[in-house]
């Protein structure tokens, strides 16, 4: 008996309730194996899209959009089973997928375990009712939504759920750090002065360190111990690892305990704000955690160079006018590195990158919100961005947005041959009373790319292997140099465009009256006028970001197929190519 045919209307299904976590991770599983190319037959018929995956039919009402980016109704995806249609779950699209026992496996625990945390937070922390007033260190804690396209947006394997509560950014819980003294042999580090300690630390707090290792006869002088303060999580996970014991029997490693001041999680786990003095840094540190698809210990190779990148932008942006004033470019630099076990099983497992904080800027708090809340829905169903457009106008309010947020990030990439991995978590939106005013950019040390046949001013470009003999034989493409501007190209357009703005034209197609073609037209308008005012036509072409397909980071492929030899990429349609014509 043939299956029912998509077409046949049925009762739209109600939006599941905001403590649904098991909705949302089920449809941003199905959008996002939509997105990559994961499903068959992909139709649309009667409002509402069918696909296969292997062999089952599946259908939910929604449609595609901006790249490609599929968009489906919560609570309405439907499977064909026993010649009629039923509501689908996750096993049912998990038992569908073509992929090793061991990645489904795994897939299915992060999936689970997401839905659980998620939950967890319903149900035990508070939500304010409206956040556009809430200053950026409030919104680190209240963005709780989590990546909005990842299915396993709160996976954080390993995570209790009383490590969720206590380490998890949605609590705003505060916990100190520990203190590892390792000896020099198993450190590499890059500091920016002798001071360094006292001044991160406080000087009461550092001659108190200086003491401890005093009594045990430790010399934390050149040549002797380092310090390494590392997340309290982070230890209890490692504390029992063969390494560490035997670094502490040989007389290598000793642990001090708590240390410094108190902190806590930004919305990216594993960074930490200052709880105690906020002006002071944001102390990266390495987790043994997966998250979304990506275990959040840090690459070896980049934590020692991270302050030699951040000064290289500071020094392109200060001789470039344009980035001074036309599009002002604000960064919130890497000044300090650390990191113990290079070349041994810990690599990346042990270390610290300390950036300066927003609050450092002077800036009032509620001046700054993440930039990737400018998506978000409130519990009513309003946006937050909401009583901004009220106030600024929605085409006045969006073409302010492409001015102050998009042409930084675009110029540096166009006139620079340089590129930000420019996605939510990464850019601050500078505002007065919801108006942009400016973009501020964090996280450089493996989020920076270039071309040298395009650098502007190649004499300043750092030589990254002085500090680390691995990038004098490093191939193109491994760390930030890159072979050709497709790469550039795609770094930039998959982050700020793709997996950034596109939720942003998105929302204002759902609830603003803006279709998302004119969305981008206007985008597309602004980046041409750029060119031309600025003589870019000819370097911003050979970038080709108006190609009628570019590719996209495959998020979910990585974690079905972690196998795979090639890139994770797939290609998606632009609507940048057309929006010209529009």
């Amino acid at each position: 008996m043939p299956l029912p045919d998509c077409a046949i209307p049925t009762p739209a299904l109600p939006l599941s309730s905001p403590t649904d976590a098991m909705q949302r991770v089920l449809r941003q599983l199905c959008e996002a194996l939509l997105s990559e190319g994961c499903a068959q037959g992909v139709t649309t018929q009667g409002g509402r899209l069918c696909w296969h995956l292997g062999p089952a039919m599946f259908r939910a009402q929604g449609r595609c959009g901006a790249f490609s980016r599929y968009r489906l109704m919560q609570g309405s995806i439907e499977i064909a089973r026993d010649h009629s249609w039923q509501p689908a779950d996750l096993e049912d699209v998990l038992s569908s997928i073509d992929a090793p026992e061991a990645a489904l496996a795994a897939l299915r625990t992060d999936l689970r375990r997401t839905a659980e945390l998620d939950g967890l937070n319903h149900q035990q922390i508070p939500r304010p009712p409206r956040r556009h007033q809430l200053g950026v260190a409030q919104m680190e804690r209240a963005i709780h939504e989590g990546h909005p396209y990842h299915p396993c947006y709160k996976a954080r394997s390993g995570f209790s759920d009383t490590d969720h509560l206590r380490f998890g950014p949605e609590a705003g819980q505060r916990f100190r750090l520990i203190g590892l003294l390792f000896h020099h042999d198993l450190i590499q580090q890059n500091l920016p002065d002798d001071d360094f300690w006292s001044r991160e630390l406080g000087q009461q707090e550092w001659n108190r360190i200086q003491g401890i290792a005093a009594d045990q006869s430790i010399d934390l002088g050149t040549g002797g111990f380092a310090l390494l303060p590392i997340h309290p999580w982070q230890w209890d996970q490692l504390a029992q690892d063969p390494l560490i014991p035997a670094w502490q029997s040989g007389g290598q490693l000793v642990m001090i305990g708590e240390i410094g001041d108190h902190y806590s999680a930004t919305q990216s786990v594993r960074t930490l704000m200052n709880a105690d003095q906020p002006q002071r840094a944001h102390v990266k540190t390495a987790m043994t955690m997966r998250n979304t698809s990506s275990l959040r210990t840090l690459i070896p190779e980049t934590v020692a160079v991270a302050p030699v990148i951040s000064d290289w932008l500071v020094k392109v942006i200060a001789a470039d006018p344009l980035l001074q004033h036309d599009y002002p470019l604000t960064l919130l630099p890497e000044y300090a590195g650390i990191i113990a076990g290079r070349g041994t099983a810990l690599e990346g497992h042990l270390a610290a990158i300390w950036r300066q904080s927003p609050a450092s800027l002077g800036l009032a708090d509620n001046q700054m919100m993440p930039f990737n809340a400018l998506s978000l829905t409130e519990g009513d169903g309003q946006p937050l961005i909401a009583p901004w457009i009220a106030t600024h106008g929605r085409d006045r309010w969006l073409a302010q947005l492409i001015e102050t947020a998009v042409l930084p990030v675009w110029h540096l990439m166009v006139a620079h041959g340089i590129g930000l991995e420019a996605h939510g978590q990464n850019l601050i939106l500078q505002h007065d009373n919801g108006w942009p005013t400016g973009i501020i950019a964090r996280d450089f040390h493996d989020g920076v790319e270039y071309v040298a046949p395009l650098l502007s001013r190649p004499e300043l470009c750092p030589d990254l292997a002085a500090i680390d003999p691995v990038f004098a034989t490093a191939p193109l493409d491994r760390f930030h140099a890159l072979a050709c501007g497709d790469g550039l190209r795609e770094l930039v357009m998959d982050t700020l465009f793709v997996f950034n703005l596109a939720d942003l034209s998105d929302l204002m197609q759902r609830q603003f009256d803006l279709p998302e073609s004119r969305f981008w037209q206007r985008l597309r308008a602004r980046l041409d006028r750029y060119a031309a005012d600025h003589g870019q036509a000819q370097r911003m072409a050979a970038l080709a970001p108006f190609a009628p397909q570019i590719h996209a980071e495959s998020l979910i492929t990585r974690k079905i197929d972690p196998d795979r030899t090639g890139a994770y990429r797939h290609l998606i349609d632009n609507p940048l190519a057309t929006a010209k014509d529009s």
